[in-house]
């Protein structure tokens, strides 16, 4: 039986779909009841539990061999991470697969790498089996820009021109579900990238191509992006974190471009293109009537 965590997230919600239609035995914990109503209409088996209260996961973790986790960017998240690795030890299970990020490690040039490290460490040394899902930025970040690129015809990011190799999350997913349902993945890192890396000005112009409407890309600073992300109400701390990501993009340190994807799954990783296609009511435009 495996437990999925994060079950409702961008990438939780495709790792359950995969599951579901592989007809593997699974179980999804939640925290939120409304949450857990909506996973059961989907015929999803859920348990409760919280990683933040450390008390009730024994029992949602009762009989579960392998365990799928994914954690929100919160600033209790390296804590979350490990009081499920300390319970999943106690419980016996045998593999957890957990999606953390590229180039993540105890002594990673960015906070975000650092926390995730620290986490990978603590699992590496459970005696557990683990496989590490680490992809860099997603596609679907351009959701939260779809209002801005359907009434303006424009998106805002802090990366000047450089170029950064987006996934779809939806393959991050792939990747993880076949850690889950496969063996031979166990102790393994996977350091997953989409197909090509793009420049804002890049996304931009397939979004105009594939709408028939003009969109264009806006730089902004790392200063309007942090105002930007605490006005929205992120924390101080993680606001300066994503922005040391951001700014490794003008260097070309987000660039980098690996068949990871390809090699686990056998089918190569989405492109910007299929991603604006299959997300093309979200972003309106000429193209969300055809």
């Amino acid at each position: 039986m495996i437990l999925v965590v994060g079950g409702t997230g961008t990438i939780g919600s495709e790792v359950v779909r995969l599951l579901k239609a592989e007809n593997a035995p699974f179980r999804a914990l939640v925290r939120d009841p409304a949450k857990a109503e909506s996973l059961e209409a989907q015929g999803v088996e859920t348990v409760a539990g919280d990683l933040r209260q450390p008390e009730t996961l024994p029992e949602a973790l009762q009989r579960i061999e392998k365990v799928f986790v994914v954690t929100p960017l919160v600033p209790d998240q390296v804590q979350m991470r490990a009081n499920l690795i300390a319970a999943a030890k106690t419980a016996g299970v045998k593999h957890v697969v957990m999606s953390t990020g590229i180039g993540a490690a105890p002594d990673a040039p960015v906070q975000i790498g650092r926390w995730h490290g620290e986490n990978q460490k603590q699992l590496q040394e459970s005696g557990m089996a683990w496989t590490f899902v680490q992809p860099g930025f997603f596609m679907q970040n351009l959701l939260m820009y779809a209002e801005a690129i359907r009434d303006k015809g424009e998106f805002y990011m802090p990366l000047d021109e450089g170029k950064v190799s987006w996934i779809d999350a939806r393959d991050i997913a792939a990747v993880a579900a076949k850690a889950l349902t496969e063996p031979g993945h166990e102790n393994q890192a996977y350091p997953v990238t989409g197909p090509k890396a793009l420049s804002g000005s890049d996304l931009a112009a397939t979004l105009s191509e594939v709408s028939g409407d003009t969109v264009n890309y806006v730089p902004i600073t790392l200063d309007q992006a942090k105002q930007a992300m605490t006005s929205m109400g992120m924390p101080d701390a993680l606001a300066d974190a994503m922005n040391e990501l951001y700014a490794l993009a003008p260097a070309g340190h987000l660039a980098g471009v690996l068949d990871t994807v390809e090699q686990v799954t056998g089918r190569p990783a989405r492109t910007f293109q299929e991603f604006a296609r299959d997300h093309a009511k979200t972003f309106g435009g000429a193209w969300s009537s055809r």
